[in-house]
């Protein structure tokens, strides 16, 4: 920073931020073209580029051989130079493409900075093989490496047995992504490991194994679990430290509730389960019961130690998607599954679904967001699981959705405790879409105006709204609803098309085109 004018934007700014900036956008293994837009942005006025190019360490990071300016010497020179001797982060790409020019050069590379990686994510062929020697060898400053194979060879098993020469001390990271192999023979350096990415396909047992010899995860992620007949045999293993679970299933869904029933993870770890594109076939009523009760096993204890606060439910014929979280520092949780397309639930899925996540410990959600859409029918389930929500003071949903809320409003508690009493702590309800939608008038509701028919509702069980907030959408006047002349007192919100300020009306205050801006 001391090479810049004093009067440069770019030197008023706190350095962390600027940091901050610079490392975001230097991600280049979560971005594919994070050198390229570098790169750009640096042309943006000649303190910020003096700054870049003084600046060794962000050239040091971003070591991508997709950017074409690596196989002109000129080029190549320049990068090299500017990364000075700090660490690397080098990301090779497939060489399907590549000539023996471009290889040699990205071997050369690689090999002469062997001892500064850092980083290291590289996706090989079979044919390129022989180029890799150098994974064989200690690497006694790698904390991250990401491996990719493109197809099956059993050329691989000799690399993957000697990774590294069974040496790699700093290593913290491992993201694995290629055919199924029992691929792991324990070397030293799998202990250390704090966050393991595997895209690769392998039995319970052996995923058991793996995370036998990890016990240190603080992040996992898995995305395909094949079953096994070794169940009996399975021993439980504790992952103490985890602090993120990322499962990705497809098929084997049998398979996954007996990967969840051995393993012990704490209450603080964070939880995202996704199913998807599933065949309707793979969702038969024993299995998918199973593997369904014990996510949601995992999500009570979770809750118990850490209540949601937030809620989000989206429901359609073919979709299904969960998600809760606590205080802001605290566990999320994530349940997604998805059909593939031209295919609706079986029967026996939502109902399964909603009855094990009516959890009592939903009673201390405040925020609920809900989407329930191209279903024209009502799902009995439901009204239980909204009834779960007794302490929500804000609602986001649309009016198509809002039926199936008024239909848990009209569903009896009992014969001897008379109707229902749902959301009887809500405040302020934001409405989206309400002037069109895809979704049509459903068969079981007769109401013409479903948010008028909930508000009312609300009024006569006597839990008085305090503001409907229409200014998720544009809307240029508010449409005729009945409880524009009938809820007295309550605020009515919403934004016109370019006005900046918020348009409020209040019921029974004369007509709702005379309004106040807030």
């Amino acid at each position: 920073m001391s090479a810049l004018p004093g009067n440069a934007p770019v030197q008023r700014l706190n350095f962390d931020i600027l940091w901050e900036i610079i490392m975001i956008n230097a991600d280049m293994f979560n971005n594919r073209r994070v050198l390229e837009t570098t790169l750009a942005t640096s042309q943006v006025c000649r303190s910020w580029r003096r700054f870049m190019l003084n600046t060794p360490s962000i050239w040091a990071h971003l070591i991508d051989f997709r950017d074409r300016q690596w196989y002109a010497v000129k080029g190549r020179r320049a990068l090299m130079r500017r990364n000075g001797t700090d660490m690397l982060w080098i990301k090779v790409p497939s060489m399907f493409t590549f000539g023996l020019e471009r290889t040699k050069i990205i071997s050369d590379v690689v090999s002469e900075n062997w001892e500064r990686l850092r980083e290291l994510d590289v996706t090989i062929r079979h044919e390129d093989v022989d180029q890799w020697p150098l994974l064989r060898q200690p690497v006694p400053h790698l904390e991250s490496f990401g491996i990719t194979f493109t197809q099956y060879s059993t050329e691989f098993k000799h690399i993957l047995s000697s990774l590294f020469g069974g040496s790699a001390p700093m290593l913290r990271e491992l993201r694995f992504n290629g055919p199924s192999y029992n691929c792991f023979a324990r070397p030293s350096w799998m202990h250390q490991l704090r966050s393991l990415e595997l895209t690769v396909e392998l039995t319970v047992s052996e995923m058991l194994e793996v995370l036998m010899v990890t016990k240190h995860l603080v992040n996992l992620r898995l995305d395909q679990i094949l079953d096994d007949d070794t169940t009996s045999t399975l021993l439980p293993v504790s992952l103490l430290k985890l602090a993120h679970l990322h499962m990705h299933l497809t098929a084997a869904l049998a398979s996954a509730a007996v990967f969840l029933d051995h393993i012990c993870i704490p209450p603080e770890c964070s939880l995202n389960l996704s199913m998807r594109p599933i065949l309707p076939r793979n969702l038969d009523k024993e299995s998918f019961a199973a593997i369904i009760r014990a996510i949601s096993t995992c999500a009570r204890a979770s809750f118990t130690h850490h209540a949601p606060q937030y809620l989000g439910l989206t429901i359609t014929l073919r979709h299904f998607t969960l998600e809760t979280t606590s205080h802001a520092d605290g566990p999320e949780f994530k349940f997604c599954m998805e059909l593939v397309p031209q295919q609706i639930f079986p029967e026996h899925v939502r109902p399964a679904l909603l009855s094990e996540f009516s959890l009592p410990c939903f009673s201390e959600v405040t925020r609920f967001r809900v989407g329930i859409s191209d279903m024209n029918f009502q799902v009995p389930q439901i009204p239980a699981f909204m009834a779960c929500l007794t302490a929500v003071t804000a609602i986001w949903t649309d009016k198509w959705s809002l039926r199936y809320l008024i239909c848990a409003q009209a569903a009896p508690k009992g014969a001897e405790t008379g109707p229902r009493s749902v959301f009887s702590t809500l405040k302020i309800l934001h409405l989206r879409a309400l002037l069109s939608s895809r979704a049509t008038k459903s068969g079981f509701d007769s109401s013409t105006d479903p948010v008028s028919h909930f508000v009312m509702a609300n009024i006569a069980h006597g839990h008085v709204l305090r503001v409907i907030d229409f200014t998720t959408d544009t809307l240029e006047v508010l449409p005729d609803m009945e409880f524009l002349r009938e809820a007295v007192g309550l605020k009515v919100r919403w934004r016109q098309c370019g006005v900046a300020d918020i348009c409020e009306y209040i019921c029974g205050t004369g007509e709702p085109q005379k309004v106040e801006f807030v």
